[in-house]
C-alpha cells in the first residue's frame, strides 16, 4: 500500500512510529499542506534518511505517486479541504483533528466521504489505549450500571506555539483541538447519547498567543438524564514530568471507574477497588490499515468521527455565545 504525508503540523508520529512494523505500507512522498508550512526541517530530520521523496506541492505528489493512503496533518484550517480532495480521488485518509474548523467545512468533508469510495479515520487514538479500552469494556459489561456522571480533565504545557494557534480562523479553537479527546471519551462511554451542551472558555493567561483559548469547561447533558463535565487548560507547569495530565471518572449506580496514569481502577458497591486487566497496546494507524485491507471493524468509525467533530463545534458555539446548544443524538 503506497502512502504519503501531507503536512507535518500534527501527530503524524501516530503513523510513523509503527511504519517498521507495517512492511506492507510504503511511504512514497511527503509534502507541506501549503507554501507557508515549513515541513522541510521535519523531513530532513525524520524522513530524508529513509529516502522518501520531498515535494513542494502535495497535488503534484498525489498526481505522480498515486497513493492509496494519505496521512493528512497540515495547518488545521486546511485539513478538511485537503482531506476532501484526497477522498474525491479515492485515497483513504488518516486525518488529524480538528477534522474541520467550521460547520461548513465539516459539511463539505462529510459530502466528500459520502460520495467517495475511500475510508476515513481521525487521529483520536484513545480507544486503542489499553486502560481506556479496559474501562469501556467494563461499562459495556454493565459493571458500573448506566454511566450517569462523567468528569474529565486535559491539562497541557503551553510552551511556545506556532503563530497558527493565535488566530481562531487558522487554529479552530482549543475545544476542537484539545477538548475533542475528552468529547471522544464521553461519546464512547455513553454511546453518543448526548442531548445538550453548555460551555465557557477564555484566552486570559495565554502568554501572548492571541485568540488561543487558554482554558475552559463544558457541561454535557445525556439523554439518559446524566451529565458530564470536562475541563481543559494550557496551565500545566513547564517543570512537570510530562507534557499532559489527563484523567477521567465514570460513575454509575453500581460503581465508579477512575482512569489516570495509564491505569483503570474499578470501585463497585460489593467489592474492593481493583485494577482492570489491560490488553497489549494497539496502534490506531495499524488498525486503520487493517480495516482498509480486510474491513476489520474499527473502534472509532467515520460515523463516530463526524459526530465527535460536530460535537466539538457545537461546544465551541456554546462557549462563544454563552447559550446552551441542543445536540442530535449520534447513536447507531
Amino acid at each position: 500500500m503506497k502512502a504519503v504525508i501531507i503536512g507535518t503540523s500534527g501527530h503524524i508520529d501516530l503513523a510513523l512510529e509503527v511504519r517498521d512494523r507495517l512492511p506492507r505500507v510504503s511511504f512514497v512522498g511527503v509534502a507541506p499542506g501549503s507554501a507557508d508550512e515549513d515541513a522541510r526541517e521535519f523531513f530532513v530530520d525524520q524522513l530524508e534518511p529513509s529516502l522518501i521523496p520531498f515535494y513542494d506541492d502535495y497535488k503534484r505528489m498525489l498526481d505522480r505517486e498515486k497513493p492509496e493512503l494519505a496521512v493528512v496533518a497540515p495547518f488545521f484550517f486546511l485539513q478538511s479541504r485537503i482531506a476532501s480532495e484526497c477522498l474525491e480521488r479515492g485515497i483513504h485518509v488518516f486525518l488529524e483533528k480538528p477534522m474541520a474548523v467550521s460547520v461548513e467545512q465539516l459539511a463539505r468533508l462529510r459530502r466528500a466521504y459520502a460520495h467517495g469510495r475511500a475510508e476515513l479515520c481521525p487521529m483520536l487514538p484513545y480507544r486503542y489505549h489499553p486502560e481506556f479500552y479496559a474501562a469501556w469494556r467494563a461499562v459495556n459489561e454493565g459493571l458500573i450500571g448506566e454511566p450517569l456522571l462523567i468528569t474529565a480533565q486535559k491539562s497541557y504545557k503551553m510552551g511556545l506555539r506556532h503563530p497558527m494557534y493565535a488566530h481562531r480562523a487558522t487554529y479552530g479553537g482549543t475545544i476542537p483541538w484539545v477538548a475533542i479527546h475528552e468529547l471522544d471519551w464521553i461519546h464512547w462511554f455513553t454511546g453518543g447519547r448526548i442531548s445538550e451542551v453548555m460551555a465557557s472558555h477564555t484566552a486570559a493567561g495565554n502568554r501572548g498567543h492571541g485568540e488561543m483559548e487558554s482554558s475552559g469547561a463544558c457541561l454535557l447533558r445525556f439523554a439518559t438524564g446524566g451529565c458530564a463535565t470536562l475541563t481543559f487548560d494550557y496551565f500545566r507547569p513547564g517543570s512537570a514530568a510530562s507534557h499532559g495530565d489527563e484523567r477521567i471518572r465514570v460513575a454509575g449506580e453500581k460503581g465508579i471507574l477512575d482512569l489516570a496514569g495509564g491505569e483503570a481502577i474499578l470501585s463497585s458497591q460489593d467489592r474492593e477497588p481493583r485494577r482492570l486487566e489491560k490488553e497489549e497496546p494497539l496502534s490506531l494507524f495499524a488498525q486503520f490499515v487493517q480495516h482498509i485491507e480486510d474491513s476489520t471493524p474499527l473502534r472509532i468509525t467515520a460515523h463516530d468521527a463526524f459526530a465527535i467533530a460536530d460535537l466539538a463545534l457545537r461546544c465551541r458555539e456554546a462557549a462563544d455565545t454563552q447559550v446552551p446548544v441542543r445536540v442530535k443524538e449520534q447513536t447507531r
